[in-house]
């Protein structure tokens, strides 16, 4: 009787002491903010974990900022350096949507990018075949409103093509160093 009172182990493996550090890759992040992103715009980031970075430890809600791209439809985010305590620390982080593909996934709909496309073609297309004068003076009045029109419409059909990404606060992804 009195040795079942007695610590024993039945061959189960349990753990014991502390446990095995991990070897990870990635820092959790998220959006900061709510935010409206073009290609080379600046997305503020924040670390949802405690990251090193070579002596110094950035502590969670550490905000970081990197410069998006647009490659098909993913996101890519990069981040270059950080600023710590007046510290400027150079990195090579890319941001990993939680699918642990490169980049954010943003998909977009084919309706919407046609009616896009649409509304550009008739702001590039509608204005050029205007051109009825009588005199040089006329003429030349008219070359100068063509020439302001076609500026303005080349710059509203480029807005109109230029790809906004609205980034929702919270959205959680993962930072993976390259090196």
């Amino acid at each position: 009787m009195a040795q079942y009172g007695k610590p024993r182990n039945y061959g189960f493996n349990t753990a014991v002491g502390e446990g095995v550090a991990e070897n990870r890759n990635a820092i959790r992040a998220a959006i900061d903010a709510d935010q409206v992103i073009t290609a080379g715009a600046v997305v503020r980031l924040r670390l949802l974990e405690p990251m090193q970075v070579a002596r110094y430890v950035l502590p969670t809600n550490t905000v970081v900022f990197g410069v998006a791209g647009i490659e098909g439809q993913r996101l890519s985010i990069t981040v270059k350096s950080i600023e710590s305590g007046g510290n400027i620390i150079p990195v090579q982080l890319t941001a990993h949507d939680t699918d642990g593909q490169p980049g954010l996934n943003i998909p977009t709909s084919l309706e919407h990018e046609a009616a896009k496309e649409a509304v550009a073609s008739v702001g590039s297309s509608g204005i050029s075949s205007i051109s009825v004068t009588h005199n040089a003076g006329q003429q030349a009045a008219m070359d100068l409103v063509r020439g302001a029109m076609s500026a303005g419409s080349q710059y509203l059909n480029a807005k109109m093509r230029e790809v906004k990404i609205n980034l929702k606060a919270g959205y959680q992804l993962l930072l993976i160093s390259k090196e």
